[in-house]
């Protein structure tokens, strides 16, 4: 059974990215403006679609309230 995964938002100060061959994936590395590092292994192709979604993010329109 797959455990629960908590959700929250934090504030990035600086992020780096990085090709590492010893984990055979692209390290992500967020650096929050609270709290520990945190490190995100991604396959190329993960990577890859992380970095189109970031150039041409999609529109997501905002909440109407009524």
């Amino acid at each position: 059974m797959a455990s629960k995964i908590e959700k929250a938002a934090i504030t990035i100060d600086k992020w780096e990215v990085a090709m590492s061959e010893v984990v055979g994936g692209v390290v992500l590395l967020l650096f929050p403006a609270e709290g520990d590092v945190v490190p995100i292994i991604l396959r190329p192709a993960q990577a890859t679609k992380l970095g189109q979604d970031l150039q041409s993010p999609k529109f997501i329109p905002k909440p109407t309230v009524q």
